[in-house]
């Protein structure tokens, strides 16, 4: 069906006729009751464009910034969570970003779709985790692309990443650099954040988890390389 801008003044078939008209402007628009500038737009257009055109902008403001994009798309891959567990999460941390916005973030950078399930059955040369209790607390740095700062600068960023292996609570928090020093700040908010105690931590072994600074508040905790 024919759909007619509700405030339209014209109808398709008068915006033909005004397109093929040669009478001066001035009397199709006081015929029609219409402005000079409308009249002239519809004959710039031509009698085969009298449809309405949608108000929609071209493209759509983004509600996210850019480093906020980025660690959407970054959760996304660390996690593999699905849409409705990663708003879940996301939702802690950036309270202005919906489900709506969460998914055209991930559809602009191909992320939209999880990977296909591997099909069931054993695979000769990969193991299988055993149940693990609340705890076991797996760490990653992921490094954000350079984005810029309030301040005009341009610099890069690193988003770090703690998942329960058991319940699959999630902790994130945004550093300038990774030392050991942000590291141990951000084991201790997770520490603050998990409602469990934290009793394994499972990270790549880097050098902000070696270091002296982090041996020394947590060298009580078994470390586990992770492949």
């Amino acid at each position: 069906m024919l759909q007619i801008h509700p405030q339209a003044r014209t109808t398709p078939a008068v915006r033909a006729e005004i397109a093929r008209s040669s009478e001066p402007t001035s009397v199709l628009a006081r015929r029609y009751g219409i402005s000079d500038e409308t009249v002239r737009k519809w004959r710039r257009r031509g009698s085969d464009a009298c449809q309405d055109r949608s108000s929609r902008p071209w493209r759509l403001a983004w509600k996210a910034s850019e480093e906020e994009r980025a660690i959407v798309c970054q959760l996304r891959r660390s996690t593999g969570f699905g849409l409705d567990d990663l708003t879940f999460v996301l939702r802690h941390f950036l309270p202005h970003l919906n489900r709506d916005n969460i998914w055209r973030i991930l559809k602009d950078a191909g992320l939209n779709r999880l990977p296909p399930v591997p099909k069931a059955g054993p695979v000769r040369g990969q193991g299988k985790f055993r149940d693990y209790d609340p705890g076991y607390v797996h760490i990653d740095v992921k490094h954000l692309p350079k984005l810029q700062t309030a301040d005009g600068d341009r610099r890069k960023r690193f988003l770090y990443v703690a998942i329960d292996r058991c319940s699959r609570s999630v902790h994130l928090a945004v550093y300038d650099a990774e030392n050991a020093d942000n590291s141990v700040d951000f084991l201790n908010a997770v520490k603050s954040a998990f409602p469990f105690r934290i009793t394994h931590i499972l990270t790549d072994r880097g050098s902000c988890f070696t270091a002296d600074a982090f041996d020394a508040d947590f060298s009580h905790l078994r470390q586990f390389r992770v492949i």
